[in-house]
């Protein structure tokens, strides 16, 4: 079997012979390294490994080439390796690169990037390619699997993707298909109680439920003994930051989720503009570190069990866990976030982050230049988001679903929108398919009057059609705003909620129960990010700290 390749092209003969003896010297074991100076050479080759089924896992190129650039060049060439990474090499000190290399990174046309010059790989090359190979082999190497569920039914597929979206490598075999057959004849599996799940040290688990499941592999699905100092409901980008901060403010502590931990964002498959992370991370990924954070730092972590009440007794905050289990604590943080309403149309799920975005705050709007952006929505986020893209030059097609903006959007939104030439307002509209594979390149847009169907460019597709907030379990308990975030500080309005001796006005994310606190999504007036999100959590523990000293 042919090795994957590593694949590089760059027209400056030096350079490239520099790059290919790095390459070899530290992959040549493992992978094929080729290069080429010319880019028609280079997909002329690259066409052949695809028709021959040779694996590209990397694909290099020199940023400035006669003729065409490397971002293009990159762009052509994944169509024939959709899988490989893409990486550009610019000259040290190269500004006039910056723009293409943002452009390509927010639209999903390129990965990584870095300086050709070094006086050793260690410095420059091998810390940008050892990353990008280790992506690459996520997904296109054999995993070490945890867990093998052995069945098709719903069922089956409904554990793999809790397995899977709890970053437990796992695989999902037919009961007919040879490895079935297999680990049902070496585990002596009874075919009649499917599905089953062969876990990493050969015991076997018939037809569990979630929590037997999470306890098999060593998930905790009870709450200790006594009072905690906090108890967090969610465990995503907000509850475990509120659990790595209390942990190591030495507080008592237990964390509770109800699906996975990393909560939607841990479904995200690239966070792109969280600080630190020039490459951007997937929130699989971010989710799986944050947990070890907190552990390291002493939190316990319920898993598998939805809180279904919350009461206060004295100071005591007592949370009710789906099974009855009560966890008593001192303080409350809610992080249990919000789900954005997603678009149902085929396809557009493989392209969220490679051109679709939803609920994200437009703060690329430098890049898309000249793009042809689409905005789905028709209220107020909408119409922000089309008036920035707008004057930042992008050409902005807002789907409205109604014929007329002035129900759902603030008077002055509509009037600089309708004064804008950059943005063409589509009412009655909604899109019926996308266009694309590794990323968005257009819409199929409807007329809902009509029925009448349209092809157009696009390069980008942002969504702003609601979140519903995970709060229902608070209804009547905390105070929350119309469409059930929570309310919090100064927004917690006088007359509600219970209140402290001597009266006292709520802390910055406390909320009109004292001593119980929201962070996130779930929070109204948050900022929908997972970066926000982080701040928030580790600033309600602050909040959980001063509110336990006034308290005793």
């Amino acid at each position: 079997m042919a090795l994957p390749v590593l694949f590089a092209v760059d027209d400056d003969p030096d350079a490239l012979s520099r790059l290919q003896d790095a390459l070899r010297t530290r992959y040549g074991n493992s992978y094929g390294v080729e290069t080429e100076r010319s880019v028609q050479a280079a997909l002329s080759r690259l066409q052949g490994h695809a028709e021959s089924g040779i694996e590209v896992a990397l694909l290099l190129a020199d940023q400035w080439m006669p003729g065409t650039t490397g971002v293009e060049f990159l762009a052509e060439a994944g169509l024939l390796h959709p899988h490989a990474r893409r990486l550009l090499m610019i000259d040290v000190g190269d500004v006039s690169a910056e723009r293409p290399i943002a452009q390509a990174m927010t639209l999903n046309q390129l990965e990584f990037y870095f300086g050709k010059q070094w006086e050793s790989p260690e410095e420059e090359l091998y810390p940008v390619t050892g990353e990008a190979l280790r992506r690459w082999a996520l997904t296109r190497r054999p995993r070490y699997e945890k867990a093998k569920v052995v069945g098709d039914s719903p069922r089956a597929r409904a554990i793999h993707r809790m397995l899977e979206r709890n970053n437990v490598t796992s695989g999902l075999y037919a009961p007919d298909s040879p490895a079935a057959r297999h680990l049902i004849r070496q585990h002596d599996i009874d075919t009649d109680r499917l599905p089953a799940i062969v876990l990493y040290d050969g015991r076997v688990v018939t037809d569990p439920t979630d929590q037997e499941l999470a306890g098999a592999l060593g998930g905790s699905t009870a709450p200790g003994s006594g009072t905690y100092d906090v108890a967090i409901v969610g465990a995503g980008p907000a509850g475990l930051a509120a659990a790595v901060y209390a942990g190591s403010e030495g507080l008592r502590l237990v964390a509770v989720e109800s699906d996975n931990v990393g909560g939607q964002a841990g479904a995200s498959a690239k966070i792109r503009n969280y600080l630190g992370f020039p490459w951007g991370i997937s929130g699989l990924e971010l989710a799986e570190r944050a947990g070890r954070q907190a552990a390291q730092v002493g939190a316990e972590l319920v898993v598998t069990r939805p809180v279904t009440a919350l009461r206060s007794e004295g100071l005591d905050r007592v949370v009710t866990l789906s099974n009855g289990a009560e966890i008593r604590s001192r303080t409350v943080i809610v992080a249990t976030g919000a789900t954005y309403r997603r678009l149902d149309v085929p396809g557009i799920d493989a392209l969220v982050d490679a051109g679709v975005f939803y609920g994200a705050a437009v703060t690329d709007v430098q890049v898309l230049e000249d793009a042809n952006v689409y905005i789905v929505g028709g209220g107020n986020s909408a119409g922000q988001a089309a008036a920035h893209l707008a004057a930042a030059g992008a050409r902005v097609g807002l789907l409205v679903r109604r014929d007329s903006l002035a129900a759902t959007m603030t008077d002055y939104l509509v009037r600089e929108i309708g004064g804008s030439a950059n943005i063409d307002v589509l009412f009655n509209t909604q899109v019926a398919s996308v266009i694309g594979e590794q990323r968005l390149r257009g819409l199929v847009l409807v007329d809902t009057k009509s029925g009448t169907e349209r092809r157009v460019e696009a390069e980008a597709l942002y969504v702003y059609t609601g979140a519903t907030p995970h709060t229902d379990w608070l209804d009547g308990v905390v105070a929350r705003d119309r469409w059930g975030y929570i309310l919090t500080g100064s927004d917690v309005p006088a007359d509600t909620g219970e209140r402290d001796e001597p009266p006292r006005s709520p802390l910055l994310l406390e909320t009109s129960v004292p001593g119980v606190f929201a962070a996130g999504d779930a929070r109204s007036g948050s900022v929908k990010r997972v970066a926000a999100a982080v701040g928030e959590g580790s600033t309600a523990v602050l909040m959980v700290r001063e509110y336990l000293k006034a308290i005793g």
